[in-house]
């Protein structure tokens, strides 16, 4: 039986889902911290015998293998979700990619090199700007994107940097945005188109996993597979792989 996420009970199992996987611990805990007793959150938490899952939209996180894969699958379509980013293999689903788990083990450093110059490090960017680089054809997304990071940072679970130009004019940015149990998930790394190929968006990813390395916090991060020659020469590990799958038209039988 999928169950929405509200008494003690459930919230224990749903932690238990999910520890220790890299990824699933940090987004899924964040979100169990700060969406579970709100019910008006646009992020839903549900737990299952086998897994525990979380919908935002028309995404979908699954840790954990479910007893009953059809049943969930019917459960998804109904939900109006399109993909699911799963910790195990789902046989018979339609898979859309494979997902590449990267990492930065606690006190490890990668080298950064000089900073770029000109530019000012910030670690309290505008959020609605951030919103706004990375969303800038959707508003709602954007508006949602806010919403929820600002929660985030103001709970202690989501940390961001920019860099600007001498105009103050945001270029480039990263966040790590589910910071949860000694795990920094990172995520949105984002330049302005006509500064990228000049080694600032690296910089900015590896020495903000640098700072989060020194302080104690297990770096992750998702990437697909044309990305994945970048992280490597960052110097990042590869450290496991997840699947996504696509839910919408997959058969109804």
């Amino acid at each position: 039986m999928i169950a929405a996420v509200s008494t003690p009970a459930q919230k224990a199992a749903f932690l238990s889902a999910i520890r220790g996987r890299p990824y699933f611990h940090a987004l899924l805990g964040r979100d169990l911290a700060l969406w579970a007793d709100n019910p008006g959150a646009s992020t839903k938490l549900f737990v299952l015998p086998g897994g525990a899952l979380t919908i935002s939209g028309r995404s979908a996180q699954l840790c954990g293998v479910p007893e009953d894969g059809e049943e969930l699958a019917a459960f998804l379509r109904f939900a109006g979700v399109e993909r699911v980013t799963c910790s195990d293999p789902m046989p018979g689903w339609m898979q859309r990619q494979t997902l590449f788990l990267y990492a930065l083990a606690p006190g490890e450093r990668l080298s950064v090199g000089k900073p770029p110059e000109g530019l000012l490090w910030r670690d309290d960017p505008s959020v609605m700007e951030i919103a706004r680089r990375l969303f800038p054809e959707d508003a709602a997304r954007a508006e949602a994107f806010y919403s929820e990071t600002c929660t985030a940072l103001a709970h202690g679970y989501a940390r961001v940097a920019a860099l600007y130009d001498a105009s103050g004019r945001q270029v480039s940015t990263v966040g790590a945005y589910a910071m949860t149990d000694g795990e920094a998930y990172m995520a949105m790394g984002e330049t302005a188109a006509e500064l990228r190929g000049r080694g600032i968006g690296g910089w900015l990813i590896a020495e903000f996993a640098n700072r989060l390395s020194t302080e104690g916090w297990q770096v992750t991060f998702l990437c697909e597979q044309k990305r994945r020659h970048f992280y490597d020469r960052l110097g990042f590990a590869c450290t496991g792989r997840y699947e996504q799958y696509t839910i919408s038209g997959m058969d109804n039988d």
